[in-house]
């Protein structure tokens, strides 16, 4: 019931919204019509005939031009403000209407010919009273004009809106005729004045509201009138179908037409559904005993299937997840020993390049006693110096040795660490590389505790100074490694490490760090360094691994380079 009055409702408000525009259409096809008709006597008869002859046929042949119901005539007044005709008033033919005002005040001829000027034709509003209303003077017209460029007039019509919309009430109220009825399903249409606009039940007449002549029924068609207005709502109320006696109770959804003043309703009466529900229920009930052994049986087969289906699939995907952690911890080691592989080959060419000059010391200086010896001109105190840089040299290779060795010894557990001791742990270990590609490195470290695998973050931040490193190589001059440390507002140790190396290319920028994506030759890059990175910040230390392209200016000098962004929070 709701559902089918709101759906009628609905109906009546996009037929309204369209009243303008139908009388709108309705009246340009109407004037359009007494447009041709003018400009056919005209060119029929230009060459034969006098202008005043010519004027007296067209007058003649859209005088008698009636449509929507008699209200529509067709009339035409000059550029020059001159009634040429006027059917429902034809002693204003051959006056002036340029002071003509509308109950509003607008000038009417003016605003017609303002309207047309440079246009063929157009539309215009106005207000003006009805004859048969004079007290209201108000009422909205619709005007269609057209050029009639021969003789410089305007021909046009005009229509009232409230005309228009009564027919389309009319059309309405037929249209919710037409649909089948019975006593159990009909709409009925109330107006504010307690009149029945329609009540159409077939074979039947409902009594109510056709005549309220009593106190209750007036309370009654009152508070049905309240709920319409406030949104609509279901009412429970008495009626009576003619050659009945007994009142029957019957509900009703009823909703407002506001602009119309027009109450929708449609309703049920509770016997007849009482008897619907009876009779609804026995065929139920024999149908439920019936069928609840089937479901019974059925239900049992197919949970003794399903529980065997499921079984098996839990077997099935128990296996397969068994083969799946072994294979992924399988990869995992095997990315891990990569890892340490990439990172000894690194170590070992930085202790390359951290003993070559101690070697070339110890070398020179054993060469020259050799000379000086087969020369006899050794003395002791050249032998006692040569001696102590043999000494200091071979101390400065053990101390390295000690360094990197302390480097690869695999972490038991877990420590706090310096940052600030780390950094410079692992700039004594890669100093070598920077120097010898002329690397200059820009420190602005804050001190500050971390919780975890000391030698884990130190392969980290190998790695991520090793690709700059990378990036830098090619580069010509001004070299430039960034690493700042400090702790933010949010409760999280933050590690920027950044250079000027030109930064990553934005297709590839979100795959640097997948297991074997690399951007280097396949003999220099394994694809693994970035990606153990972030697999020991994030699962090891429960932190963030980021990195982006920036831009920055140092020394007056602007630059773009890559950044990472470690953060770890001081909690975890």
């Amino acid at each position: 019931m709701k559902s089918e009055v709101e759906n009628l409702y609905n109906f009546i408000i996009r037929t309204q919204e369209k009243t303008e525009e139908k009388l709108k259409n309705s009246i340009r096809q109407r004037v359009l019509e007494a447009n041709n008709i003018a400009n056919r006597i005209y060119n029929e008869n230009k060459d034969t005939k006098t202008k005043n002859e010519i004027i007296k046929m067209i007058k003649d042949a859209l005088v008698d031009i009636r449509f929507n119901d008699g209200r529509g005539y067709i009339f035409i007044y000059g550029f020059d403000y001159e009634c040429i005709l006027l059917p429902i008033n034809r002693e204003n033919e051959g006056k002036s209407v340029y002071d003509f005002q509308d109950s509003k005040g607008l000038y009417l001829g003016r605003e017609i010919v303002k309207s047309l000027q440079n246009k063929d034709e157009a539309f215009l509003t106005w207000h003006y009273p009805k004859p048969e209303n004079l007290e209201k003077k108000d009422f909205k017209k619709i005007g269609f004009n057209v050029h009639f460029k021969p003789y410089d007039w305007f021909i046009g019509s005009g229509e009232y809106v409230v005309d228009f919309e009564e027919n389309m009430k009319e059309e309405i109220l037929e249209y919710i005729s037409k649909l089948k009825t019975n006593e159990n399903d009909y709409f009925f249409i109330l107006d504010y004045d307690k009149k029945s606009l329609f009540q159409k039940i077939d074979n039947l007449v409902d009594k109510s509201f056709q005549k309220i002549s009593s106190d209750d029924e007036m309370n009654l068609f009152n508070e049905i009138l309240d709920l319409s207005k406030n949104g609509g709502g279901f009412i429970t109320y008495n009626y009576k179908i003619i050659d009945e006696t007994t009142a029957l109770t019957k509900t009703s959804y009823v909703k407002a037409l506001l602009n119309w003043k027009w109450i929708i309703g449609k309703g049920f009466f509770h016997d007849y559904v009482n008897k619907i529900i009876e009779k609804k229920s026995i065929e139920l009930n024999e149908k439920f005993h019936k069928k609840i052994k089937n479901i019974f049986i059925i239900t049992l087969i197919l949970t003794l299937i399903l529980l065997s289906i499921s079984i098996y699939i839990s077997k099935k995907l128990e296996k397969k997840f068994q083969d799946y952690k072994m294979e992924l911890k399988k990869q995992q080691h095997i990315l891990a020993q990569q890892s340490k592989m990439a990172a000894m080959g690194e170590m070992l060419g930085n202790i390359a390049h951290q003993w070559r000059q101690p070697l070339s010391v110890i070398t020179t200086v054993a060469t020259g006693m050799k000379l000086q010896k087969e020369f006899e001109n050794l003395d002791d105190k050249t032998f006692d110096e040569a001696i102590e840089n043999i000494t200091n040299s071979a101390l400065y290779l053990s101390k390295t040795i000690d360094d990197f060795r302390s480097f690869f010894k695999s972490d038991k557990k877990e420590t706090f660490f310096s940052i600030k001791e780390t950094f410079e742990k692992v700039l004594k270990l890669t100093n070598s590389q920077f120097k010898n590609h002329e690397i200059t490195i820009i420190k602005e470290i804050d001190d500050f505790q971390i919780y975890g695998f000391e030698n884990e973050f130190i392969q980290v931040l190998i790695n991520i100074l090793n690709n700059s490193k990378d990036a830098l190589i090619n580069k010509k001059e001004n070299k430039l490694i960034f690493i700042k440390t400090f702790e933010d507002d949010e409760n999280n140790f933050v590690i920027k490490i950044k250079d000027n190396g030109g930064g990553i290319e934005n297709k590839i920028l979100d795959k640097v760090c997948e297991p074997y994506f690399t951007t280097k030759h396949q003999s220099t890059g394994t694809g693994i360094g970035l990606y153990m990175a972030e697999e020991i910040i994030e699962k090891h230390m429960n932190g963030i691994l980021e990195i982006n392209n920036c831009k920055f200016s140092y020394e007056n000098e602007e630059y773009v380079g890559a950044e990472v962004t470690i953060l770890l929070n001081k909690e975890s």
